[in-house]
């Protein structure tokens, strides 16, 4: 987890769902926004699938979202976190450069 983790134990749901694709160029740009505005936080958080079964859905969906050059958009409501983008990187991919440097806990775990 990179910045604050205060509300994600509370705020995160056990499953996410996701409602639609997004652009990333989109997704950079309200990024953007949200850094230059400093009044809202961004949270990074990377999500590792835990079971076999877990594995095969979180490849299919980084193949669906790789495949189509898109970004998930999460469906689900939540109080604190206003939007969560699921961005698909392969394990050789940089971080892209507006989530970059990391500030916070770092490594976290929910349960």
């Amino acid at each position: 987890v990179s910045g604050s983790s205060e509300y994600l134990t509370e705020d995160l749901p056990d499953s996410i769902q996701v409602g639609g694709r997004i652009s990333p160029q989109t997704v950079w740009d309200y990024v953007e926004k949200i850094k230059a505005s400093g009044t809202k936080e961004i949270c990074v958080v990377r999500f590792t699938p835990v079971t076999e079964e877990d594995q095969i859905s979180y490849t299919l969906l980084f193949a669906y979202f790789s495949s189509r050059k898109r970004y998930g958009v999460a469906a689900n409501n939540m109080k604190q976190v206003k939007d969560m983008y699921l961005i698909p990187l392969g394990a050789a991919d940089k971080i892209p450069h507006p989530l970059v440097p990391f500030d916070g806990p770092g490594r976290y775990m929910f349960h």
